[in-house]
């Protein structure tokens, strides 16, 4: 492995030891303060390379490194917080050189192997970044950010080299879905950009779920058991009611591809008060619209079941299927494409079963695909980093913004 991936693996694996978990239950912006200490982390090693950057009111960093006039300038943006589903305290990644194929025992209680983790299976032979089985590894989307410095970084050591301006911007708060909200086109200044976050290396992802919220409040009556009958109304009960009054199979362990699903994502409750918290998603705008109206026939469904309940549904949108905007505007994926090819490689067109920042920079004026990273298994314990698909994101990146 040459000095300069081994140099973006370094770099790769110092970021991941920062915890920067976002937090859904907080209004503050970024939602965690901890989140800065990766942002102030990249502007000291840009200003290590001579590139000057900036964090704004809203803890995003924006920057740019000058290229050849009169060619288009090129963004590119990763972000710095980890998924709520795994801790990412003490990330503590671990090597595995030349895989063989084998089970990868992560600690005493935590294992992978190709039987459970099929993708595993193209990896023999490579060299792995995992996990000690305690925590997540933050390859999502610390890759991402990793791949953008050490495109940055050869540039800067390779002047001769021609090449677009690069604009490139590093978001908090992605994972609980505000990272672009107050991301500025203007600020940005690039044409078009490419979002460096996902998993492998060959595809060009232009579609992602058109997303929306669900909030179920139910406020039951509380009486003492012994005094109960016909009286009672627990408010658990009513929410695994609402639960069981949506339609089983668009849950998300029944779906894949373009499907759609809703996926219960949280809940809480006593005997007088519970929660429920969905995600809705489906790449189809008109098939989210349904799905919403199925929340709605539900809540009349339960409120005739338990009449002396008080139920609130909140619904709400929070992304767009960004294929529209590339249907108008196809130069970011050509010039990937284009990318491709001349490292040999065919590109995939894969819809993505989740969101992405991109698709929010595409609607405020700047169309923005989604790369991978060469990551796998996101949001857990078992998330691992392909070194060989790292350093190919990495050639994959400079060819785009290479003149």
């Amino acid at each position: 492995m040459d000095e300069f991936i081994e140099k973006a693996l370094s770099r790769f694996i110092e970021y991941v030891k920062i915890d920067t978990q976002s937090d859904d239950t907080s209004s503050s912006i970024p939602s965690k303060m901890k989140e800065l200490n990766l942002s102030r982390k990249l502007m000291e090693d840009l200003k290590g390379m001579g590139i000057e950057s900036y964090l704004d009111e809203y803890g995003i960093v924006y920057g740019k490194l000058e290229g050849k006039e009169g060619l288009a300038p090129i963004g590119l943006n990763s972000h710095v917080d980890t998924a709520l589903e795994c801790s990412g305290k003490d990330v503590r990644p671990q090597r595995i050189r030349n895989y063989d194929g084998g089970v990868i025992r992560l600690n005493d209680q935590y294992s992978m192997s190709p039987k459970e983790f099929e993708t595993l299976s193209a990896h023999i032979g490579d060299d792995l970044i995992v996990t000690s089985g305690d925590t997540l590894l933050g390859a999502d989307d610390k890759a991402g950010i990793a791949i953008i410095m050490a495109v940055l970084d050869y540039y800067v050591s390779h002047p001769e080299v021609e090449h677009h301006t690069i604009c490139f911007c590093f978001t908090p708060d992605e994972e609980i879905g505000r990272g672009p909200d107050h991301f500025d086109a203007k600020k940005f200044g690039a044409e078009y950009a490419y979002t460096i976050d996902g998993g492998i290396h060959d595809e060009i992802a232009i579609e992602n779920f058109n997303a929306a919220h669900a909030i179920v409040r139910i406020k039951g009556v509380s009486i003492h058991p012994g005094e109960a009958k016909g009286k009672l109304v627990n408010a658990s009960s009513v929410a695994f009611a609402f639960d069981h009054a949506l339609p089983e199979r668009k849950r998300p362990e029944f779906t894949s591809g373009r499907e759609g699903f809703n996926h219960l994502v949280g809940i809480k409750g006593e005997v007088d008060y519970a929660e429920l918290h969905y995600i809705i998603r489906n790449h189809d705008r008109k098939e989210l619209e349904i799905q919403k109206e199925e929340f709605e026939i539900a809540k009349r469904k339960v409120e005739e079941q338990f009449p002396t309940a008080s139920i609130d549904l909140e619904i709400g949108d929070d992304y767009r299927n960004m294929l529209e905007v590339f249907e108008k505007h196809p130069e970011a994926i050509e010039k990937a494409k284009k990318a491709f090819r001349e490292l040999g490689i065919t590109p995939r067109f894969t819809p993505i079963r989740g969101g992405t920042d991109g698709a929010t920079f595409s609607f405020k004026g700047c169309p923005t695909p989604n790369l991978g990273t060469g990551s796998y298994n996101h949001h857990g314990r078992f998330e691992y980093l392909s070194v060989r698909e790292f350093k190919t994101m990495i050639e994959i990146v400079k060819a785009i913004v290479k003149e």
